[in-house]
């Protein structure tokens, strides 16, 4: 299994931030490094995003992962969005959000996210 270098965006550390300091969800960072050191041994886990049109080598994931702090379930917890280039050995941790305050990111979005952090 390879090692991957995981490397978070100022999106992603931005959303960190108001979760763990305006929402109070102190366990998040926990969670996150838990989910990183999957990543690094390249794990890659989630769901594969599909119709985002990304060079052969690349891909982007969609992870759901639980809310320790308030004890909701994976259903209703974070959602977590990272992006592969493998030939690099990178995953480029793109965003997290709570699953209440936004259902679902497009695939324009995504595309953008990666354009604007990851080249």
């Amino acid at each position: 299994m390879s090692q991957y270098n995981v490397i978070p965006t100022k999106k992603f550390l931005k959303d960190m931030k108001y979760y763990v300091r305006k929402k109070n969800y102190y366990k998040l960072k926990d969670d996150m490094d838990n989910l990183a050191e999957e990543l690094e041994k390249g794990n890659l886990i989630g769901d594969e995003i599909p119709d985002l049109k990304l060079p052969e080598e690349e891909s982007s994931y969609k992870v759901r992962m639980a809310n320790n702090t308030t004890k909701v379930g994976k259903s209703n917890g974070f959602r977590i969005i990272y992006y592969v280039v493998k030939n690099n050995s990178e995953i480029y941790l793109l965003t997290v959000y709570e699953k209440a305050d936004i259902t679902n990111v497009d695939a324009g979005e995504i595309r953008q996210l990666i354009k604007e952090y990851c080249s």
